[in-house]
């Protein structure tokens, strides 16, 4: 009976070594976990891959010994050609030898590296036919089921799983390597078993030793706190992200969950030294008579807060005369991205030239300005403001170049405005006015600009939201000397 047992564990543990997450549509009707016998046949499956392998690497190492060969003669004349270039280039049979080289052999050498060869290609397809003998995304469900049965029929702890004991017979040789751990850790996430996926996902980064491999362990283990509203643990495990690394979407928009809940609960960032408060008297001649009250917030993007410009009069004509639509819902279905109410305002000569005098920039073919109120809870969910269209759509109508957001009303708690990627957080302070650009100097857009608009916790928040268009600017503000002219392409 405990043999029997034995062979089952190890038929279990011998479907988890094989990903086969690829190989969804294979016969569903064969189960490899259910029977030791079709385990068995595994084991054959196994050898014929291994033996596969081996001869698609001799083929390759080869290749790979008849390149290094040559390569070491092509080293030798040409560090005898750098000792002496004048005497080398003299002969002209080494002139005539050099140009043959450049123009023939390294040709040849690039075509033969490139080439695939036969034997490679049969040992590919070999591979490619035995996909069908291989266990399913199913047959690795049901192997870490019965891993989890077994710990609950005979109260086994992943340690001690991990290190190949089971049920008092220790075994180390059976251990599991960290991509069983982490398997086994993201069944435990699937079947709402978040203390066994837990420990599971533990196990799994004490073996791995790639930083980069860690990465995939901390990446689902965050995910995992994230869901169950664990924000500051979760966040610590996504700080461990190596350089270079790119993240997918899903972790993309949880990073900026993590990031939005902690900058709502932080307090406006302190000012650097390079940040200064100050009059602005430059951007039209207005100005010069009637400077506007300015503080900088950041350089990359250029973001400055606008103090007391938008008066009491004109924010209660608008609020009184605004007919609210809602745009907490889109055909009857509840929004995850905003929920607020807004209403366009179109006869607004005087705050259009107003905004002009803020940034120096034209309102010629700039969206109407956007009133939006958010009441209880009422939150924008992290985005952008430009559109990024393709080239074609963008010379016709241009991207979003720069923002303003007027703050038309106090707020009791909450309902800031929070800059995660630049740790920049505005509160809503009213007559106020928050402008940033959307865009680098060379038309390129700033993914540093990403936004949000916290959930009002008390009170009730209006702002007033201004995008202006790029291409009326040709002439307002040109690119920097250096600056790449042109916006990055996209298909």
């Amino acid at each position: 009976m405990y043999i029997l047992k034995k062979l089952t564990f190890i038929g279990f543990l011998s479907a988890c070594f094989i990903n086969c997450q690829g190989f969804v549509n294979s016969n569903p009707k064969k189960s490899y976990a259910a029977s030791t016998m079709e385990l068995m046949k595994l084991l054959e499956v196994e050898d014929e891959l291994v033996d596969n392998l081996k001869g698609y690497v001799k083929t390759l190492k080869m290749k790979f010994n008849l390149m290094e060969r040559s390569l070491i003669d092509m080293s030798r004349e040409n560090m005898e050609m750098k000792s002496d270039y004048e005497s080398y280039l003299g002969n002209p049979l080494n002139s005539f030898r050099l140009i043959h080289r450049l123009h023939t052999s390294w040709r040849k050498w690039y075509q033969y590296a490139i080439k695939v060869e036969n034997n490679a290609l049969g040992h590919i397809e070999n591979a490619r036919l035995m996909r069908k003998m291989l266990p399913t995304s199913s047959d690795l469900q049901q192997a870490c089921r019965g891993i989890h049965d077994l710990m609950y029929f005979y109260d086994l702890k992943p340690e001690e799983l991990a290190a190949g004991n089971l049920a008092g017979y220790s075994q180390p040789g059976t251990g599991l390597t960290a991509y069983d751990c982490l398997a086994l850790g993201e069944f435990g996430v699937q079947n709402q078993k978040d203390d066994l996926a837990e420990a599971w996902y533990n196990l799994s980064l004490t073996r791995f030793d790639n930083i980069i491999e860690k990465y995939q362990v901390h990446k689902a283990w965050a995910l995992l706190l994230a869901k169950n509203k664990q924000l500051t643990e979760a966040f610590q495990h996504f700080e461990n992200k190596p350089e270079g690394i790119v993240a997918s979407n899903e972790v993309i928009h949880f990073e900026g969950v993590l990031a939005t809940t902690q900058n709502c609960t932080a307090v406006v960032q302190k000012p650097s030294k390079k940040l200064h408060c100050r009059y602005n008297t430059s951007t039209t001649p207005f100005t010069r008579i009637a400077p506007l009250k300015m503080e900088e917030l950041g350089l990359d993007p250029y973001m400055v807060v606008f103090h007391d410009v938008i008066y009491d009069t004109e924010i209660d004509g608008m609020l009184n005369s605004s007919d609210f639509g809602l745009s907490e819902s889109v055909s009857g279905l509840k929004s995850e991205v905003r929920t607020s109410k807004d209403s366009h305002i179109v006869d607004a000569k005087t705050l259009n030239e107003r905004v002009t005098d803020m940034t120096g920039l034209s309102m010629e073919m700039s969206d109407p300005f956007s009133l939006i109120n958010y009441g209880l809870g009422g939150h924008f969910i992290l985005h952008h403001d430009f559109h990024e269209y393709t080239n074609t759509t963008r010379l016709k109508q241009g991207d979003r170049i720069a923002t303003v957001l007027f703050y038309l009303r106090e707020v009791d708690s909450g309902g800031a405005t929070v800059f995660p990627m630049l740790n920049i957080t505005v509160m809503p302070k009213k007559g106020s006015a928050v402008f940033w650009y959307n865009l680098h100097n060379s038309g390129a857009v700033n993914s540093k600009t990403l936004h949000t608009a916290c959930p009002v916790i008390s009170g009730s928040k209006y702002v007033l939201t201004k995008w202006i268009n790029e291409l009326p600017q040709m002439f307002v503000t040109p690119c920097m000397k250096d600056s790449n002219l042109r916006p990055p392409q996209k298909e």
